[in-house]
């Protein structure tokens, strides 16, 4: 195998953010969820002449009962949760043809024609796959808990600190099994009559395992406002969940963050972050995703402090994800 001689990284990074969704494998009406990394290339003969063909691993993702249960029991009997396959494997195949398919022709978006082949395919989900769970997004469940309970704070509440889940239940933290690391909210609420609407802002803080969270809202709290609460908590709750992630990948945060604020707002962490929690947000609000990503860069222009110049930046770098 030698080294890829086209952009890998950057390539790699847009299918970081890439789902392939395989339609009723298995002969059954369920969908599987799968991710794809590029890993290398291998000459070999493909209809009689040496090619360079590009190899990539897959990631199963998400899968219903009944394709759940056949992968669950095809991992067991391999005994490992990664499988490395040869050029004549026909394991997993049901999984590997359409993506392979559908693989090349996305790379050709990117001037890339050779043949693809998958190496080794992992069950990322391990547990879940074993037991043929379902699963909807992956932070869905824990950003939906989070939400609500804020959300059920603020419609009694205008002001005050609260620690959340503790002060609303007879748990100190919030747990999911997609995150390593146990959490709690700190939740600041104020009014200002300077605040046409509500501002949200947030911080991960992974030392202490807490996400501090300042809602300013306008005094004349309601309906309307609210509901753009809800869409400003999804996009912010998913954004540092998206930070926890990232570090239970083993990412590595700059020690201190860059005081340039394009430089800030364009690093790869925080871009993931950004994409993650803008597309929540335009999942709940059913915009298109340019529209909500422009819609807060507009709206919070006294936090990002962006020229108009670097806004068109940062949104391309964040769409160049999508």
């Amino acid at each position: 195998m030698k080294f890829i001689d086209f952009p890998i990284e950057r390539i790699n990074l847009f299918f970081d953010t890439h789902t392939f969704v395989i339609q009723s494998p298995y002969y059954s009406d369920e969908n599987i969820e799968v991710k794809v990394r590029l890993t290398g290339i291998r000459q070999m003969i493909v209809i009689g002449e040496k090619s360079d063909v590009i190899e990539y691993t897959l990631y199963i993702e998400n899968t219903g009962k009944i394709s759940g249960e056949i992968l669950g029991e095809q991992f067991k009997k391999l005994g490992s949760n990664k499988v490395t396959l040869t050029s004549y494997d026909v394991k997993f195949y049901q999984l590997i043809t359409p993506v392979s398919s559908v693989l090349r022709n996305m790379l050709y978006h990117f001037n890339i024609q050779n043949s693809v082949m998958c190496n080794s395919v992992v069950n990322n989900l391990k547990k879940n796959i074993n037991e043929g769970v379902i699963n909807e997004g992956r932070y869905d469940n824990i950003v939906r808990k989070v939400v609500k309970d804020i959300m059920s704070v603020v419609k009694y509440q205008k002001e005050g600190e609260y620690v959340l889940p503790e002060d609303i239940s007879d748990k100190t933290v919030y747990t999911s099994p997609k995150l390593y690391s146990p959490f709690s909210i700190e939740l600041t609420l104020n009014t200002s009559e300077d605040v046409d609407t509500v501002e949200v802002n947030g911080e991960y803080y992974p030392n202490e395992d807490i996400i501090l969270i300042e809602i300013v809202s306008n005094p004349n709290l309601d309906r309307e406002i609210l509901e753009e609460l809800h869409f400003e908590l999804n996009e912010l709750v998913r954004h540092e969940i998206e930070h926890m992630s990232q570090l239970d990948r083993g990412e590595e945060f700059p020690e201190y963050e860059p005081e340039d604020s394009l430089e800030y707002y364009t690093q790869k962490h925080e871009l993931e972050a950004q994409l993650a929690g803008f597309i929540r947000r335009a999942q709940k609000e059913r915009k298109p995703l340019e529209d909500v990503i422009r819609g807060w860069f507009i709206k919070n222009y006294s936090k990002h402090n962006l020229s108009p110049k670097d806004v068109e930046k940062v949104i391309k770098r964040i769409l160049e994800l999508s």
